[in-house]
């Protein structure tokens, strides 16, 4: 190969579609980028990892690595951490008499082991000659973009962090990249009607002999993982992603009164597809054309995007505090006294604590690999408020079973419902899972779904405690008594 290429190394950004750091080395090398993937076992190896959540990515890699290929580009997949993958991979470019990239791209991660194995990446690539270009792409804002004024320090509360989020949405800068994103649906719908071959101009047999590399082994990660798989994986891919966009076209504008009632199909579900990167939120901005609403609006187009700003939040958040990912936000609460007992933790994860609402809840998790934001909120509420448990647990369980289980979010909504975290629910508001349920699933119909066995059980008894009782599994705390002991367990800190 004569002609300067690029490689961009693919990590939570599974998609071509508005994918910056992809564009920007396909316009600079006119199309000669290859693509890489590295198995990094550090990241296989944790101990909150999830089966169910790696088929989904698999699946994910393995529609990308067609969809390059059928846009004339190609995909690597190697089974060895990056750091060890690239010197392989340099190596054996060279012993073949082919010149290494010019430059190496990726999109910017936040998580605290991410940005120490980049930085190690850097310094490895200059040691080498080979230039490298990092960019943002699953946050539409960076954490230095987002300051207070006249200073470089960022917000920990929610409110003033939206209001300077949605000025700096407004500025020129911002906008530009939501209409790079733009194009990025464009791109989107040009893959649904085939009319994207020949974008690229290079593959890997260009630098390296097939011999040197595994073909099969996706497909040997798919297959071995599949065996273990518990609950249906969702569609994966550009053309999914798309079907689910145009399929939230029919609820966005309901957003707002549908997306607190769990039976009802009023949430988007793309938290799935926004943790590996098959989707970003410019791309949602771009494609249903969300803009800076008046603070007062309550449409369900600006709760909606109220709602993606709260997700840029946990991102900056982990980004300038990543203490929080193993211990609370709030110095005053690292040290609670929890209960942690074993048996109620039990009990609350098979979705048996003989409280309806949050049964059913963790039954959706356990049997789906997803649970409503709404139910999330009631059964986090529960595990820490109710059963006296460190919010620790309850976020290591989430993470082993949620599809969309990703650090930050995942860390600030358990922060947030447990009172530990930036800008919490104050600990004094506990979640009565009794009125909860009432407020939200007044027929039942969504406990009902996940507690089948409560099917014939009217609904003004569903949400009585006492009625319950005897109709019921029994219930393992009572919660006004529980209350109390939260409340006092808050004070003492």
């Amino acid at each position: 190969m004569s002609k300067p290429y690029a490689i961009h190394w693919f990590r939570r950004d599974l998609r071509v579609a508005g994918n910056p750091v992809l564009s920007h080395l396909w316009k600079t090398y006119e199309g000669r980028v290859l693509g890489l993937f590295c198995f990094d076992h550090s990241f296989l190896s944790r101990d909150d990892f999830s089966v169910n959540r790696f088929a989904f990515f698999l699946d994910s890699l393995k529609h990308l690595r067609s969809e390059l290929r059928e846009a004339g580009g190609d995909l690597l997949v190697m089974d060895i951490g990056p750091a060890h993958a690239f010197e392989k991979l340099f190596d054996q470019i060279l012993q073949q008499e082919n010149h290494l990239p010019e430059c190496v791209g990726w999109c910017t991660d936040y998580e605290p082991f991410a940005r120490k194995r980049d930085e190690g990446m850097k310094d490895f690539l200059e040691s080498r000659g080979v230039s490298f270009f990092s960019h943002r792409d699953h946050v539409l804002i960076e954490p230095h973009e987002l300051c207070k004024p006249g200073t470089d320090q960022g917000y920990q509360v929610y409110s003033p962090f939206a209001k300077r989020w949605i000025d700096l949405f407004q500025t020129p800068e911002i906008q530009t990249r939501i209409q790079q994103a733009k194009r990025g649906v464009d791109y989107l719908r040009s893959v649904e009607k085939k009319k994207t071959t020949s974008l690229f101009a290079m593959k890997w047999n260009d630098v390296l002999p097939a011999t040197n590399f595994r073909e099969d082994l996706l497909e040997e990660y798919i297959a071995c993982n599949k065996k273990k798989v518990t609950v249906e994986i969702p569609a994966t891919g550009s053309q999914a992603v798309l079907e689910r966009l145009e399929h939230f076209s029919k609820h966005i504008d309901d957003y707002a009164d549908e997306r607190d009632i769990p039976s009802h199909p009023g949430t988007s579900m793309f938290s799935m597809y926004l943790k590996n990167g098959s989707l970003t939120l410019a791309l949602i901005v771009a494609f249903y054309e969300l803009r800076a609403y008046k603070k007062k609006n309550e449409s369900g187009r600006a709760m909606f995007l109220s709602e993606l700003i709260w997700r840029e939040f946990y991102y900056h958040i982990l980004y300038r505090h990543p203490h929080v990912e193993h211990e609370s936000f709030l110095e005053k609460y690292r040290g609670l006294r929890w209960e942690n007992d074993e048996k109620k933790f039990s009990a609350w994860k098979e979705g048996k604590t003989g409280f309806p609402i949050v049964d059913a809840g963790m039954r959706e998790l356990k049997t789906t690999g997803w649970m409503h934001n709404r139910v999330r909120m009631i059964v986090a509420s529960f595990l820490t408020k109710d059963l006296l448990i460190d919010w620790r647990w309850g976020e290591k369980y989430f993470m082993e079973q949620l599809l969309d289980g990703d650090l930050a979010p995942n860390n600030g909504g358990w922060q947030w419902a447990a009172s530990t975290g930036c800008d919490p629910q104050p600990y004094f508001r506990i979640f009565n899972p009794w009125s909860q349920s009432k407020k939200f699933d007044p027929d039942g119909t969504y406990i009902k779904t996940f507690v089948p066995e409560l099917s014939k059980i009217s609904s003004d008894k569903l949400h009585d405690p006492q009625s319950m009782a005897a109709n019921y599994i029994p219930q393992i705390v009572d919660h006004s008594s529980q209350r109390e002991k939260a409340l006092k367990l808050y004070k003492q800190g």
